[in-house]
C-alpha cells in the first residue's frame, strides 16, 4: 500500500507533457497539431485515482460489496474464458477498419506503430505494478492490482476511439466495459482493480500517440497514406462471390476474389 504513492509519481513522469507533435498520415499537407493536451489527463486520472482510493481506504467496504454481489450472480454457475479473448478485439478493430474503408486518423503503419507503444508502455507499467503492489485477488494468487486484461482492453479501446471518432468508440469501449465486467465476474479482479487498470489503459494509448512522431523520427519512418481509408483512388477492401464456365466440361464453377 504504502508503495502506490511512488508508483503514482511515476505514472504522472510517463505522462508528462511532450513537445511530440501529430500529423494525420491522411492528409500530409496539414499543418502538425501538438500530440500532448492536458485534457487527455482527466479521463486516466480519474479512474486510477478512483481506483487507487478504493483499494487503499475502501477496500472492506467497496470492494468487497462489489465481489459479493458478483458471487450471489455467478452462484454455482462456471467461470468464462471469454475476457481472455475479447480482450484484443479493440486492437483488430483499430488495425482492421480502415482496411475496409472506413476513415481513420492515421495510416496503416502509424497505427501499427502507435498500437507497439501503447502496448509497450502498459506492458511495463502493470507489469511493474504487480511485482511490487501486494494485492490478492479475490480467487487467486497476490497479483491482482492493477487488472491487466482492463488495462489492455481499454488501451484498444482508446486507440479505435483517437481513430475514427465515438462512433466506432462507443462500442470498443462496450466491449472494454464487458471485459472488465467479466473479469470480476470470475473472481479475478476487484473493482478498484480494474477502474485503475482502465485508466492506465486509457493513458497508455495516449502515449502511443505522444510517441508516434519521435519515434518516427528516430528510425527515419517516412509518412505513407496507406491503409488510412482516405485514398479515393485505392478501392477498399472487399470480397466477392464470382461465377464462370469451365471451357472444357462445361460446369459452373464458383470463386472468391478479393480486392485490394
Amino acid at each position: 500500500m504504502r508503495r502506490l504513492p511512488l508508483l503514482l509519481a511515476a505514472l504522472v513522469c510517463l505522462a508528462a507533457p511532450a513537445h511530440a507533435q501529430y500529423r494525420s498520415g491522411a492528409d500530409s499537407s496539414a499543418v502538425a497539431e501538438p500530440a500532448f493536451r492536458a485534457s487527455q489527463l482527466i479521463a486516466p486520472g480519474v479512474l486510477v485515482g478512483s481506483g487507487v482510493a478504493i483499494h487503499c481506504f475502501a477496500h472492506e467496504s467497496w470492494d468487497y460489496a462489489v465481489n459479493g454481489r458478483f458471487s450471489e450472480w455467478r452462484g454455482s454457475s462456471p467461470l468464462t474464458e471469454v475476457d481472455d479473448w475479447i480482450q484484443y478485439a479493440p486492437y483488430v478493430m483499430d488495425l482492421g477498419l480502415a482496411l475496409t474503408g472506413v476513415p481513420a486518423e492515421s495510416s496503416f503503419l502509424d497505427r501499427t506503430i502507435e498500437c507497439a507503444i501503447s502496448v509497450i508502455a502498459l506492458t511495463a507499467v502493470t507489469r511493474t505494478m504487480k511485482a511490487v503492489i501486494h494485492s490478492p485477488r479475490p480467487m487467486g494468487d497476490a497479483r491482482s492490482f492493477p487488472s491487466g486484461h482492463s488495462g489492455t482492453v481499454f488501451t484498444g479501446a482508446e486507440l479505435v476511439r483517437m481513430e475514427y471518432g465515438w462512433g466506432w468508440g462507443a462500442g470498443a469501449y462496450a466491449v472494454a466495459t464487458a471485459t472488465a465486467v467479466m473479469r470480476m465476474y470470475n473472481g479475478a479482479h476487484w473493482l478498484s482493480d480494474v477502474l485503475a487498470g482502465a485508466g492506465i489503459g486509457i493513458l497508455c494509448a495516449h502515449v502511443g500517440r505522444w510517441l508516434l512522431e519521435p519515434t518516427k523520427n528516430l528510425f527515419g519512418i517516412p509518412d505513407t497514406e496507406w491503409g488510412s481509408g482516405r485514398r479515393k483512388d485505392r478501392p477498399a477492401v472487399s470480397a466477392e462471390v464470382v461465377s464462370s464456365v469451365d471451357p472444357y466440361s462445361g460446369a459452373l464453377c464458383m470463386g472468391l476474389a478479393f480486392r485490394f
